[in-house]
């Protein structure tokens, strides 16, 4: 980092954020923050729950429980839970945090265009790159798209249809369904095997049958046919060709 550390031997960088479902992406920010000076100590800022839900929406784990899933992370050497969503000098001062590493990208909040303005004009602020390819809104999104499979998983596994939040007839209809995908199943699983027993084996005698009859007949047509000796008979009535040898009945040639 090009960012002056006045002459600090460790250097306490905050990072922040909802680290709901934490995943590899999460990691990989705090890392960054971990490896931009030699020693640094990395303090992680974890919003709370009632905040996250009134600014961001509603999160599938609980604030204690996102706030271990970082205190575990390796990379992570004090917890801050709950964490301003805001961020002041003032908060950064108390906590003796020399800098904060986020996206580089302005971070709105209602009338405010970026949150992090006042760090960044305090020259305290650490840009780090964000892993596209994975989110909690990405990993959420999975879910919903196989809504029934995961119903039906969690059902199979003896959760009751209160503790998924449906109704009767949803719980109803994907049983049916679950039945009606296993009768598909073993109607395919007989169908292939009826065909591996019998359509192969068939089909594979026949294509050796006629593999052995072109082969014979490849056979007869390169053996050997016997000699034999023709004789040509020439009319009479027609005259020798010229030139033929002990047969010079045409005239003798005229210079």
């Amino acid at each position: 980092s090009t960012q002056s550390t006045g002459g600090k031997d460790q250097i306490r960088i905050y990072v922040d954020g909802v680290f709901d479902m934490f995943h590899f992406g999460h990691a990989r920010y705090i890392l960054q923050a971990k490896n931009m000076f030699p020693n640094t100590w990395i303090v992680a800022g974890v919003s709370s729950g009632e905040t996250t839900n009134e600014l961001k929406g509603r999160t599938v784990m609980t604030e204690e429980e996102r706030c271990e899933n970082v205190r575990q992370c390796r990379y992570v050497d004090e917890v801050i839970c709950p964490a301003p969503w805001c961020l002041t000098l003032e908060f950064l001062d108390e906590h003796n945090i020399d800098f904060v590493a986020q996206g580089a990208d302005p971070y709105p909040m209602g009338d405010i265009p970026d949150i992090y303005k006042p760090i960044k004009d305090a020259g305290r602020f650490l840009p780090v790159f964000r892993t596209n390819s994975v989110s909690t809104s990405e990993l959420i999104s999975r879910i919903i798209a196989e809504y029934d499979e995961y119903l039906t998983r969690n059902l199979e596994r003896g959760f009751t249809r209160h503790d998924l939040g449906i109704n009767i007839l949803t719980e109803k209809r994907l049983k049916v369904k679950k039945r009606v995908e296993g009768v598909q199943k073993r109607i395919h699983d007989y169908v292939a095997d009826f065909m591996a027993y019998f359509y192969e084996p068939i089909s594979h005698r026949i294509y050796a049958y006629l593999s052995d009859v072109e082969a014979e007949d490849e056979d007869e047509s390169t053996q050997t046919k016997p000699f034999t000796r023709t004789s040509t008979l020439v009319n009479s009535t027609e005259p020798a060709k010229e030139g033929g040898e002990g047969n010079e009945t045409g005239p003798p040639e005229t210079k």
